[in-house]
């Protein structure tokens, strides 16, 4: 049976516009349910923890050895909610919120409203509703607070929304003061008689699984519609059975089960062929400072109204939203945090074990930190060595060259004696060393809060060159 060619390529431009809002709701579901690498389940409307300090053997891939993390998976359908937030006495801080085709709704923390903490009131689409619904202290304000009343109220796109809470970790003498803070987070529905929530709708289990994708799109777009920018756009897969109730995926027609498959294959491949879009590369470094522009409309605190972080052509808004799916959730505005990512040295040469590096790094400029940290490549785990040390950060008791950069020692072996200086690598004590994997490995630079010449694009990390 040949598939339809015009339904197959709809078919693949549907799968890239359904593809966030399929991996979302699966991870919330699972994340709830199941829990997610170190983090256990804990249901809906209820923070699960990263208790354990991240390392080598970490669950995650790519794991960030200077944060703790903690999630929610909140479902606003019985009402209200109130979140608290403990003041965090100047630890950096966020807390970042989901909505379920994976927009950065809103922020809270320090950069957002500051370090204070207090009451937050989450409430459905279109408001508060009943005002008994809310507590008396709620205030529409956007600011931060302490103190018994709400401080901050946020109004969430969809009756299902994560909350991806970081906050700033230095190691094992800290654990137990992060631990603390994360204990402080707590979620409560304000009515106390709520009925349990009950989490996204479930798809029907009698459609195949080669079909399933689809079954899941048509469910949750229907439980969830796209914003008000994209309505128009979801009217394109009507004749995919997208738009259609009861479900056209149970008993299908041939040739468009046909179609759907093929064009899932389509589009799939698509997106692989396209992970690098929109990436610039300078000295080796790589950096995207605009990956998460793609929500225009849904835009509540910490949030910031400026057309410099908004993406107006809307398919290529799509696509990054697409490409922002294949990462795990959590994916935030450069102004709250962004990376640059290094595998090459200086002449275009894969970073290996085999050889010694040196890095001159003149710091970017933040308001919180920066972090330079070592994974392997191509799994992206930490990489074990005597010393525990996985990163280089800021507030470390880092020794710096009379210009201000920080000469950072790159090899597998614990250095014996600083390397006599050169035009391409200043001499580095061992306080600086990052030590490497003994193969192929990858750095990661994460700056927090960062500066302007940093969002604008004007800093940029420098090479890294081979010193043997």
């Amino acid at each position: 049976m040949r598939a339809d060619d015009q339904r197959v390529g709809l078919a693949a431009e549907a799968f890239s516009f359904g593809y966030p809002l399929v991996c979302a709701i699966r991870q919330m579901i699972r994340t709830a349910r199941e829990g997610n690498g170190p983090i256990r389940p804990a249901g809906f409307n209820a923070f699960a923890h990263q208790t354990d300090p991240p390392g080598p053997d970490s669950s995650f891939l790519n794991v960030n050895p200077d944060i703790l993390f903690s999630s929610a998976q909140v479902d606003l359908s019985a009402g209200p909610v109130l979140l608290h937030v403990p003041p965090t006495g100047g630890r950096y801080h966020r807390l970042a919120f989901f909505d379920p085709w994976l927009n950065t709704f809103a922020y809270l923390g320090s950069r957002a409203t500051g370090d204070e903490g207090g009451e937050v009131l989450l409430v459905p689409p279109g408001g508060v509703g009943d005002s008994d619904a809310a507590p008396a202290e709620a205030g529409s304000g956007s600011g931060s607070g302490s103190g018994s009343g709400v401080s901050v109220v946020i109004e969430a796109p969809a009756r299902v929304l994560s909350i991806v809470a970081h906050f700033a970790y230095r190691g094992p003498d800290d654990l137990l003061a992060v631990r603390a803070l994360q204990d402080q987070l707590t979620l409560r529905p304000v009515d106390p008689n709520a009925r349990q929530p009950e989490g996204p709708p479930d798809r029907s289990k009698q459609v195949c699984d080669d079909l399933r994708f689809w079954e899941e799109f048509r469910t949750w777009m229907r439980a969830f519609p796209p914003s008000r920018l994209e309505q128009d756009y979801a009217r394109r897969f009507e004749a995919l059975g997208l738009l259609s109730d009861p479900s056209p995926y149970i008993d299908p027609d041939p040739p468009l089960a046909w179609s759907l498959r093929s064009g899932l294959r389509t589009g799939r491949d698509e997106l692989e062929r396209l992970a690098d879009a929109g990436r610039r590369a300078h000295q080796g470094w790589v950096s995207t400072l605009h990956e998460a522009d793609f929500n225009l409309d849904r835009a509540g605190p910490g949030v910031l109204d400026d057309r410099a972080w908004e993406m107006p052509d809307r398919a290529q808004a799509r696509i990054a939203r697409a490409m922002a799916a294949r990462r795990p959730l959590g994916l935030v505005h450069a102004y709250e945090a962004t990376t640059a990512h290094c595998a090459v040295d200086v002449d275009g040469h894969r970073l290996t074990g085999a050889h010694n590096y040196r890095l001159r790094l003149l710091p970017p400029p933040v308001d919180a930190f920066w972090t330079l940290t070592m994974y392997d490549e191509p799994d992206g785990y930490l990489v074990d060595n005597p010393l525990r040390r996985y990163s280089i950060n800021s507030q470390d008791d880092l020794v710096r060259d009379p210009d201000g950069s920080i000469p950072v020692l790159i090899q597998s072996d614990v250095p014996t004696s600083s390397p006599p200086s050169s035009p391409s690598s200043s001499s580095a004590p061992a306080a600086n060393w990052l030590p490497a994997a003994r193969e192929d490995f990858r750095l990661i630079l994460r700056i927090y809060r960062p500066g302007d010449e940093v969002l604008t694009g004007a800093y940029s990390p420098p090479p890294i060159h081979r010193v043997d």
